[in-house]
């Protein structure tokens, strides 16, 4: 009789010990399938490698950002109402994003992107630069085309946020200040 009970009790640990064992590598599956699709999604949240233009005709791309600062990307069209909210937005609150860098996109001709940064006197803050680039482009690589959108990176080039349409000034400042502090 207490052989049964032997047969019994190892039956049922061997069978709890295969259970947890199945349990614990389905677990470790999951774990590797979340870790595979988290890694997609930051790759999907990276700054795409991009190449725009400089007023005198140079080059510039992801690897010409400072990697010490966050990003404030914005397409914009110079004679969009809309994007005339965003002149003076980053101009009345420099001190706000001093410590990032905010460069305008446009497929606009370069004489209308300087008579907007004139007109907003974004010449005179110092962190804020021009790029022109092509507008099916820069749809292909960031998936927006609406005037004014913008794009906040974090200091590791992530996408923390984009905004379209409308400044909402608020939001805005509050994803400056939380891309500024990652």
């Amino acid at each position: 009789m207490r052989k049964i009970y032997v047969v019994i009790i190892a039956s049922l640990l061997l069978s709890v010990i295969m259970i947890v064992t199945l349990k614990a590598q389905d677990v470790k599956e999951n774990h590797e399938i979340v870790k595979e699709e988290s890694d997609i999604t930051s790759l999907n949240n990276q700054i795409p490698l991009f190449e725009f233009l400089q007023q005198d005709g140079t080059p510039f791309s992801k690897y010409d950002l400072d990697k010490q600062r966050n990003l404030i990307l914005v397409y914009f069209d110079p004679d969009c109402g809309l994007c005339e909210k965003s002149g003076a937005f980053f101009k009345t609150f420099a001190k706000l994003h001093a410590s990032s860098q905010v460069i305008f996109t446009s497929p606009a001709s370069w004489d209308n992107m300087i008579d907007y940064k004139e007109r907003h006197e974004l010449d005179k803050v110092s962190n804020v630069s021009f790029l022109q680039c092509d507008s099916d482009q820069f749809f292909t690589l960031f998936k927006e085309a609406g005037t004014p959108t913008y794009f906040i990176y974090d200091k590791k080039q992530e996408l923390v946020k984009t905004i379209n349409d409308q400044l909402p000034a608020p939001l805005l400042i509050k994803y400056i200040k939380g891309a500024q502090m990652e």
